[in-house]
């Protein structure tokens, strides 16, 4: 896979990388080389370990296996008002990100 820019995969050689990668992603801060994931560590990162899910029908945080389930039956909560606001809100923010990036 080839990538633009730097994503938060980028730099560990799982890809070909076009753009510049932070040297943050190749050497520890006394500057040895860090261990680089495979591709198995890079799938459980980002869909297990790091995000958090959240249950729409119990309404209350849930594990991943909870949420491959509810998507395997097609069971959800109707949207409602606050997921509206949530989701407008989200958008209204999406272009300030650089304040906290």
């Amino acid at each position: 896979m080839t990538c633009l820019g730097a994503p938060f995969y980028a730099g560990w050689g799982l890809t070909q990388d076009l753009g510049p990668v932070p040297e943050r992603r190749r050497r520890a801060a006394d500057g040895h080389p860090l261990p680089r994931p495979d591709l198995l560590h890079l799938l459980h990162a980002t869909l297990i370990a790091y995000p958090r899910y959240f249950d729409p029908i119990s309404h209350r945080p849930c594990p991943p296996e909870v949420v491959v389930e509810r998507l395997s039956k097609g069971k959800s909560s109707q949207p409602g008002l606050m997921l509206r606001l949530l989701s407008k809100l989200q958008g209204g923010m999406a272009s300030h990100a650089h304040l906290w990036r």
